[in-house]
């Protein structure tokens, strides 16, 4: 029975492509599949470009195409710019389940939901890909919004991201000039994070964790919903109902006597904290997920994705984002390095040059560049350049990209810098003045100068072995007496480099030592370590006058 769905979807799948006019790719990996839709993309869809027509296909395709449309959009590093922004537009494109194929689910998880409610609107406020969500009122006049997975979604997804990573491995084998997208591997992320967003308990524990942070901070002008648990579930999520507008409806805002250059402040400072203060963020915080309250409260909206930043990573994109703010292209490449992303050594000046004109025409633009628009072009250089991002650096940045065009559309006249570096350099000060962080660096002082002192033990072994003849140098090769004197050479140059070092770090132990810093003991140390290094010389002087008698 699961074959012939399979194979049913697998149809189903092929003829929408076709239908789109991917007919060609079909037969690439499908070969003699037939279908009476072949020609249909010729009448209808001509006019559109095949990055449209591709998104026009996931969206016909379902919920689960969707959503993994919406995870390519924030690989900006791998996908051309017009594809993004099509797969952009897939954001809230869903049609919406009838009221009466929801009932099933608050049967499941509110037994008695038709005597605890006054009322249920049966039109949904929002239609997602996975959820819907709906107007509740109980009988003490709570207002809740009802976030209801749709009907046997969960057994849709399993089966679907099987036939995408079926399909992403036949990409693979049968189009190799596909392999640097790596599709196995975007699809088997995919899979990982849909199926996080399939269980709602976490989103509800994600909006409790967000509203703790932003109170702890003191943003009293953030809203959290609050979670009701006892009407929640894995399929049902039941919060306060917050009414608000999108945060890009600008004309509404303005007449409910708001002040959209002050919204646009505290929206993004409260980002900032949530990034670089808790390292827990909103993953997706587009113009829909971001509402104003008629209290003048920058409301977040859907849980569903939520990053998490470590402390070693948050002081690391601090540092690049001081550079980036600084138009320091030198600071910007090394902090790039530093997260780990590996930058090809052949393309290396040419992204040099290029980063260097994007940073000065952010730094001389000022407030008529949105530093979403600094992102993207350094991205785009990253996909010129072949260069692969950190997933949980792509999601970051894909996040500071949408908040910066969020506060951009409220404040056109934001400056960017002026709002976040005094910030970034606040915290980086606050830092190192913190206590537990002091005593850290010293702990981790303490272990490199352990490791730093097992050095001259681990040079003295090596040295004695040489100076007992039990070090050798093996060599297979061709004619090996005439590389004869060029290996004494370098075993002696070895030697004595190896025994500068441990003298080197030596002396430096000594020196650092609080024991140390005054009499006459620092001066012998020194007048020991020229005399062995007067003592190591005049032996490979002499061993090497005795090689060349021989």
């Amino acid at each position: 029975m699961a074959r012939s769905v399979s194979l049913r979807r697998y149809r189903q799948i092929a003829d929408v492509l076709i239908k789109y006019g991917f007919g060609y790719y079909i037969n690439q990996l499908l070969p003699g599949f037939n279908s009476t839709k072949k020609n249909q993309q010729t009448e209808d869809y001509s006019g559109f470009t095949t990055y449209a027509r591709i998104r026009m296909a996931l969206e016909e395709l379902g919920p689960t195409f969707v959503k993994f449309g919406q995870l390519m959009s924030t690989r900006t590093e791998l996908f051309p710019a017009e594809l993004i922004e099509e797969l952009c537009k897939l954001q809230d494109r869903v049609g919406v389940v009838p009221f009466d194929d929801v009932i099933p689910t608050l049967d499941k998880y509110i037994p008695d939901w038709r005597d605890l409610f006054t009322s249920v609107d049966p039109k949904p406020l929002a239609a997602a890909s996975i959820s819907q969500v709906y107007r509740a009122v109980t009988q003490d006049g709570t207002v809740l919004a009802l976030k209801v997975q749709r009907p046997n979604i969960q057994n849709r997804i399993e089966q679907d991201v099987v036939l995408i990573r079926s399909i992403a491995q036949l990409l693979e084998d049968k189009k190799p000039e596909l392999r640097m997208y790596n599709p196995v591997s975007l699809v088997d992320d995919f899979t990982i994070q849909i199926r996080k967003e399939l269980d709602f308990t976490r989103d509800g524990m994600s909006a409790e964790r967000l509203s703790r942070n932003m109170k702890l901070a003191g943003l009293t002008r953030i809203k959290v919903p609050k979670i009701f648990w006892e009407y929640s579930g894995k399929e049902l999520l039941a919060m306060e109902f917050v009414s608000g507008v999108r945060s890009d409806d600008l004309d509404t805002i303005v007449a409910m006597g708001m002040n959209p250059k002050e919204l646009a402040s505290i929206g993004l400072r409260a980002f900032m904290v949530q990034i670089f203060q808790n390292g827990f963020y909103h993953g997706d915080p587009h113009a829909g997920n971001i509402r104003i309250s008629p209290k003048g409260e920058v409301v977040f909206l859907d849980f569903g994705v939520c990053g998490v930043l470590m402390k070693d990573m948050r002081n690391k994109f601090i540092s690049l984002l001081l550079a980036l703010l600084s138009a320091n292209t030198d600071l910007t490449i090394r902090y790039i390095k530093n997260l780990g992303v590996n930058i090809p050594a052949n393309g290396i000046d040419e992204l040099r040059g290029e980063l260097y004109l994007a940073l000065n025409d952010f730094k001389e633009m000022g407030a008529q560049m949105n530093f979403s628009g600094l992102l993207g072009s350094i991205q785009d250089m990253f996909q010129k350049n072949n260069i692969r991002l950190p997933p949980n650096i792509m999601q970051l940045l894909k996040a500071l990209m949408l908040v910066a065009n969020v506060a951009f559309t409220l404040d056109p006249e934001l400056e960017f810098t002026k709002e976040v570096e005094p910030y970034l350099k606040q915290l980086i000060a606050d830092d190192m003045r913190d206590p537990e962080n002091m005593q850290k660096k010293m702990l981790d002082a303490k272990v490199k100068l352990e490791d730093l002192a097992r050095v001259p033990k681990q040079l003295s072994s090596v040295l004695e072995m040489a100076s007992e003849g039990k070090l050798k140098v093996d060599i297979v090769a061709k004619e090996v007496g005439q590389l004869s004197d060029t290996i004494n050479s370098a075993v002696e140059k070895l030697v004595l480099g190896l025994i500068v070092s441990a003298i080197v770090i030596g002396l430096s132990l000594v020196v650092m030592s609080q024991d140390f810093t005054m009499g006459f003991l620092p001066i012998i140390a020194y007048v020991g370590a020229v005399i062995i290094l007067i003592v190591v010389l005049w032996n490979i002087r002499r061993r090497s006058k005795k090689s060349k008698e021989l």
